[in-house]
């Protein structure tokens, strides 16, 4: 049985079209989201304030003099897990031009413009039913290793 010319076209319309969605992926790269800016500062840690696991810090423009302070310094948000540290920018990935930034609350930052809540312990990560889809970018961290009076290096 021969196939219809008619039924090719329809058959080579569908492929192009499966393989058109199948292309799209979900753009994950958060320096498209909040735009790329130089950070590179060390934090010395000198009131202990990192001293326990899930302690958190914001740092602003005043703490940070090296190099930006995040994305239109709004702030780098820091935090003591399992296994070193963790630095986020404070941007909110929903209102990236926003004049505002998240803020903490204990483990957690939101956004004050549209309420979305990310959790700092799990990469910076939206909560369900937050508006913001991607997670607060993150930036590298190094540290001295000491547990107290930590020296902690955060750069891009």
């Amino acid at each position: 049985m021969k196939p219809s010319q008619s039924n090719l076209h329809y058959f080579f319309l569908f492929l192009l079209t499966l393989v058109g969605f199948s292309s799209c992926s979900k753009d994950t790269n958060l320096d498209k989201i909040v735009p790329y800016a130089h950070v590179e500062f060390e934090y010395l840690d000198n009131e202990n304030k990192l001293g326990a696991v899930g302690n958190t810090i914001y740092l602003d423009e005043n703490d940070i003099i090296t190099s930006s302070a995040g994305y239109k310094n709004h702030g780098i948000i820091l935090v003591k897990l399992n296994e070193g540290y963790a630095a986020f920018d404070a941007t909110c990935t929903h209102d990236v031009e926003s004049q505002e930034h998240v803020e903490l609350d204990g483990v957690f930052a939101v956004c004050p413009i549209c309420d979305s809540k990310f959790n700092i312990l799990q990469g910076g990560e939206p909560f369900n039913g937050s508006v913001a889809r991607y997670n607060l970018k993150q930036y590298k961290t190094s540290s001295n290793g000491a547990s107290s009076h930590a020296k902690i290096r955060v750069y891009n």
